[in-house]
């Protein structure tokens, strides 16, 4: 009543007024489509978003293919001589490709559910195609990652000859695991042979290593057995170190590649992203639009959609540790 700026029937008392507002030209459609467009997105921030937090997040103006490209030439600074003369630098470039898709569903909300359901089902179909929403961008960013895609040399996005995999047994999430982890991460290199010099920021770990992980960064000292004839640490080096990132979805039986006992480290996406995430325009929240039903339908149909893509970027960002 206070969208419309009059007054309206008791819905209990007059069941009938409101469905003839409702399926009239008056106001009250454009009032229940942002009605839906409110519970959508209220439905759609209540899931798990772990993903914002180990991706970077990009915006496309068009569904065409987009190239990224890496500049990783040789800017060294060379000591000038007596001439004068600067040398000019080396440019090379890395590829990376991205491309955004529409996701989407569409919805109705007949006469009889109105009257059957008081409405409830109007807020229970909305949230649920929020929820949804959130759920594929989700699925989206996990499966590539535990997909362990092909790139364009032929080898899978983890794998030896990218150096950013150790699957040695016995690596365990502890003092000494996380540094053979952490010397792994820095052996990666330029297209020059020098070294990359990125460090890991991230420390993302199913939910079974939460509390080991936790643990790790946040105790100042360790008590914990080491490898035979090395003195036992007192003081934790990694305390504070990287940043925890959690989710059950790695551990997930619905996506390929999952697993209860591999961890990773990541480069902050900011400076060196291993998983980008793109979206049109950057509009990273559903849409819900609302339109008439077929003449022969009494209801509204309203449809949710977004437009995302999900890519896997530069493997020198990720270490896998553990299959």
């Amino acid at each position: 009543m206070a969208c419309c700026g009059k007054r309206l029937p008791k819905y209990r008392r007059d069941s009938r007024g409101w469905l003839e507002a409702a399926f009239s030209s008056a106001s009250l459609p454009g009032i229940l489509s942002n009605v839906a467009n409110k519970v959508l997105l209220d439905g759609f921030l209540q899931m798990d978003d772990t993903w914002k937090k180990i991706v970077k997040i990009a915006s496309v103006n068009n569904f065409q293919q987009h190239i990224r490209y890496r500049m990783n030439g040789a800017f060294k600074f060379e000591k000038v001589g007596q001439d004068g003369e600067l040398k000019h630098g080396e440019i090379g470039e890395q590829q990376f490709s991205q491309q955004v898709a529409t996701h989407g569903i569409m919805f109705a909300l007949t006469r009889q559910m109105i009257i059957d359901d008081d409405l409830g089902a109007f807020a229970d179909i909305p949230r649920a195609i929020g929820i949804g929403a959130a759920d594929a961008i989700s699925d989206a960013v996990w499966s590539c990652l535990l997909s362990n895609p092909i790139q364009k040399d032929g080898k899978a996005f983890f794998s030896k000859e990218h150096q950013n995999i150790l699957t040695t047994a016995g690596i365990a999430l502890d003092v000494n695991g996380l540094t053979e982890a952490e010397l792994e991460f820095s052996k990666q290199e330029r297209s020059t042979g020098r070294p990359l010099g990125i460090p890991a920021k991230i420390l993302l770990v199913p939910s079974s290593l939460k509390v080991a992980a936790e643990t790790l960064m946040k105790s100042l000292t360790v008590n914990e057995t080491t490898k035979e004839n090395q003195p036992k640490p007192v003081v934790n080096p990694y305390a504070g170190k990287y940043d925890v990132v959690s989710t059950p979805y790695l551990s997930s039986k619905a996506f390929q590649g999952y697993s209860a006992a591999a961890w990773y480290l990541l480069a902050d996406p900011l400076r060196l992203a291993a998983l980008e995430v793109a979206f049109l325009g950057g509009q990273d929240r559903p849409t819900v639009e609302r339109a008439d039903a077929d003449f022969n339908i009494l209801g509204i149909q309203f449809r949710g959609y977004i437009d995302f893509g999900v890519k896997e970027q530069d493997w020198r960002g990720a270490l896998k540790i553990g299959v």
